[in-house]
């Protein structure tokens, strides 16, 4: 019972599912007046049958919101089926985490961010890299996703100078949108980008980096929903939150060391 209760104010939280919860609770108040009397009258319970049939025949018609669970994983390759262009059109909010940056912020998607996002007065783009002054943490990192791959293309040093200077770029934009730009001291072991993330149809997609992959594409992916899992999409959320709020904005120096004096 507890259970589905928290169940029920999530979705009046997030706005789903609204018709048949007011048609059900028509429905009890309804068969309760009738217990204790005939005081509602028949047009009245015929006008909520059949709008307890209407909402059950629309949903029948109604297509699944997300994909099947099998479809939430993948490579890029797999998730390139909405390309990330259109994905931008559609977003006002866009969060990205990645070591280097270099894919998710490559000239192409600069490009579009701007035309999409931060063409929008309430358009907001936070984007978190690697901080290139954490030396033993880059060491590893480096360690990890360019000696982890069979087939290495990039250098994550030279990824990260590049994504640097395409974020000096983009903060001298003239455009209406917001865009923060932030380093963090270590590699947590997945790259996220996330679009509108607070809304209801928001979109987390994840990359898991781990070690010995053929090329960077053909890491997995999860793609989540808060339709499709509310949990773990928030989750994700809540790891990006951290990074944000553990990180530093570029250009920042970190604060100087106590002496003692």
């Amino acid at each position: 019972m507890l259970r589905t209760a928290r169940r029920v104010l999530r979705d009046v939280r997030e706005r789903r599912n609204i018709d048949a919860y007011v048609i059900a609770l028509l429905s009890v108040v309804f068969a309760a007046l009738t217990l204790v009397g005939d005081r509602v009258d028949d047009q009245y319970k015929w006008a909520v049958l059949l709008a307890g049939i209407g909402v059950l025949v629309h949903r029948i018609t109604v297509p699944d919101a997300g994909p099947p669970p099998g479809h939430i994983l993948g490579d890029r390759t797999s998730l390139q089926r909405i390309p990330l262009k259109d994905r931008l059109k559609a977003s006002r909010e866009v969060w990205m985490f990645a070591p280097s940056g270099v894919n998710l912020l490559s000239e192409d998607h600069c490009a579009a961010i701007r035309t999409t996002v931060l063409n929008r007065h309430d358009g907001v783009v936070k984007v978190v890299i690697l901080d290139p002054g954490a030396d033993a943490s880059l060491g590893i990192a480096t360690l990890q996703l360019d000696g982890g791959l069979e087939f290495p293309l990039q250098s994550l040093a030279d990824s990260i100078a590049t994504t640097l200077l395409r974020m000096d770029a983009m903060a001298s934009w003239q455009v209406p949108g917001r865009r923060e730009f932030r380093l963090f001291g270590y590699n947590p072991g997945f790259s996220l980008v996330a679009f509108d993330p607070g809304r209801a149809d928001g979109t987390v997609i994840v990359e898991m980096h781990g070690v010995g992959n053929t090329s960077t594409p053909s890491r997995m992916h999860l793609e989540l929903t808060r339709q499709t899992d509310p949990h773990w999409y928030q989750y994700w959320l809540d790891q990006f939150g951290h990074i944000w709020r553990a990180s530093k904005p570029v250009g920042d120096d970190p604060p100087p060391a106590d002496d003692g004096r």
